[in-house]
């Protein structure tokens, strides 16, 4: 059934108890309920306030905010408005803020707090559509008398008394000319080369990817979610936040990852919607976990279990399966809150071993695919039926095929109206309907997508030997001391990494194996360490063929970070702004080479 966002809206609003807590804000020790009737009074006084302004469909209003309820309600107050969301990562620069701001056309912009507010006043001379700065925190307005700085309290506090149902009346009434290719939002996504690409998602776009997503992770008002990826981002803004409003379920706000092990024991989520990097961090935890235990009995039995997990020919209604849990699986889940229903894994490859693992031990992972471009959620493994590996069967109502080299190309609701003021790239992207995402795939003979490659990524060795750095990154990133990893190899005689190691474990690793230095860059240099860390890589690439192998590194000590333009917001390595950086240490690495 096609129908815009605002429909859907109005649909949950018939059926929601307006006292129906659905967000969750932690403040000092204390989770904090914002109900549906609280809310719902937030959007109407956006809306009111937009409408004082002289916002009208059509124009741009830019988002910059970790998540929260005022995000929420700003995003629906643009939605019923016809007024598109220009939602902005924070942790960009502020030369990047400018462009994404300039470029849209913004003309009010929402911040969270007066850091990023200074970020875009120091722009500001640079954007002569952007009229207003909210802020979501209090800030003292006083210090900014010369810019059109308000605090978002002077809006939500306005003293308007409406009932519920008048202001639903009212929504019903400024919303009822949308249509479904009414843009929503303009999502900005550079991807790891080029400037940012501002993606046009529509009603239709969402509502069918919110719809389909439906079908396959039947969620209700007895769910709890645990956000912590940025709704800036289009798989969190959908899966994570439309998903779970749509379908009644309550949504904790996680104050950021580093507390997220913390509030899963507090919140108790049933569903999380998260990135293979996080799992690969729990998991290496879990492997390392054995080091800390006082008692070589806890080891042993901690030991036993973990084989008793990858083993999988040991069924779950066994007794040894079952003692296993009770000693060791149900403490690992307890660290979850021991609720999850399903982790919802996406935005990278999730390593089939780990999700293997964590299945085994009660914890259902469900890896999907999608882009920002196709709304997001191409394909997703269904709980009843996930098969690791795989990133599950294709959403209803998406058509997909391949192309010759097997690229991945699909067509239905789903594919963007286009990239903003770039018709060049959307006709590049967009051909005869089909979007082409860019992925190498094949189908099982189930209808299961599997996601092999990334055809731009693609490189020829000097042998002449296609190579995929992509897999190659996914088989060695997953060692516990690398943070980041690039490899190299382009019309070069051998394959080559630069790697960015988490200094912690660097170092940890560094001391078992009797290795000390002052300082942690003479360490990076150490020959003994390089040697030891090419033996790790050279046990984890092992089924590689001879010509996939690294077979030199380089130990970098500046991390990358999205700053500084080396990663994309979702945390992916940029190859070309990397590349050039350290074009000398590559170089290096095929010196004398034969």
């Amino acid at each position: 059934m096609k129908s815009t966002l605002y429909e859907m809206f109005f649909d949950k609003a018939s059926k929601l108890n307006p006292d129906k807590n659905i967000f969750y804000t932690k403040i000092d020790d204390e989770y904090i309920p914002k109900t549906f009737g609280e809310f719902l009074n937030d959007i109407y006084k956006v809306t009111l306030y937009f409408r004082s302004e002289g916002i009208s469909k059509g124009d741009r209003i830019a988002i910059i905010s970790e998540n929260r309820t005022e995000w929420a309600a700003v995003d629906f107050a643009c939605i019923f408005m016809n007024v598109i969301s220009v939602p902005v990562y924070t942790s960009i620069s502020g030369s990047q803020m400018e462009y994404i701001l300039k470029d849209s056309f913004a003309k009010i912009c929402f911040v969270s707090n007066s850091h990023l507010l200074e970020k875009i006043i120091a722009q500001k001379n640079n954007l002569p559509s952007l009229e207003k700065i909210i802020v979501f925190n209090e800030t003292d307005t006083n210090k900014y008398s010369s810019e059109p700085v308000k605090n978002f309290s002077e809006i939500i506090d306005a003293n308007v008394n409406t009932s519920t149902k008048e202001i639903i009346d009212f929504l019903r009434s400024v919303s009822a000319h949308i249509k479904l290719h009414d843009l929503v939002t303009i999502i900005y996504t550079s991807g790891t080369t080029g400037i940012p690409k501002g993606v046009m998602l529509s009603n239709k776009n969402l509502s069918s990817n919110i719809q389909a997503c439906m079908e396959v992770l039947t969620i209700n008002e007895s769910d709890r979610f645990l956000s912590y990826l940025p709704y800036s981002h289009g798989y969190e803004r959908v899966a994570g936040y439309y998903l779970a409003f749509f379908s009644g379920a309550e949504i904790y706000f996680a104050q950021n990852i580093d507390t997220l092990s913390i509030q899963l024991k507090e919140v108790k989520p049933t569903i999380v919607i998260t990135v293979p990097r996080l799992l690969d961090k729990i998991y290496n935890r879990l492997m390392k976990s054995p080091e800390s235990m006082k008692s070589d009995f806890q080891k042993k039995i901690f030991l036993w279990a973990v084989e008793i997990a990858k083993d999988k020919s040991i069924s779950k209604k066994s007794i040894k399966w079952k003692i296993a849990d009770r000693l060791v699986y149900k403490k690992i889940r307890d660290k979850t809150g021991n609720y999850i229903r399903f982790f919802v894994s996406g935005g990278g490859a999730l390593n089939k071993n780990i999700g293997e693992f964590f299945d085994r031990i009660g914890l259902m992972v469900l890896e999907g695919y999608g882009l920002t471009e196709t709304s997001p959620v191409i394909a997703v493994n269904h709980p009843d039926d996930n098969r690791y590996g795989t990133v599950g069967k294709i959403l209803n109502g998406v058509q997909l095929r391949f192309t010759d080299e097997n690229e991945i190309t699909v067509k239905g609701d789903l594919v963007m109206e286009g990239y903003y003021k770039d018709e060049n790239s959307t006709s590049e992207t967009i051909k005869d309907g089909w979007l082409y995402t860019g992925d190498i795939g094949e189908l099982d003979s189930e209808g299961f997508l599997k996601i092999t490659d990334r055809k731009k990524s693609l490189f020829k060795s000097s042998g002449g030997k296609y190579i995929s750095p992509t897999q190659i990154e996914e088989i060695v990133s997953h060692l516990d001391f690398i943070e980041n990893i690039l490899v190299i190899g382009n019309e070069r005689m051998y394959v080559s990494a630069l790697i960015v190691p988490d200094k912690n474990e660097l170092i940890s690793f560094a001391k078992k194996n009797e290795i000390s230095n002052n300082k942690y860059s003479e360490l990076l240099k150490d020959t003994k360490l390089i040697k030891l860390i090419q033996k790790e890589i050279d046990t984890v690439q092992k089924d590689l063929a001879n010509y996939e192998r690294i077979r030199k590194i380089t130990l970098l000590e500046k991390p990358f970070t999205i700053e500084s333009g080396e990663l994309t917001p979702t945390m992916k390595v940029k190859r070309n702004v990397v590349g050039k950086l350290y074009e000398k240490e590559i170089e290096e690495m095929y010196k004398n080479a034969q």
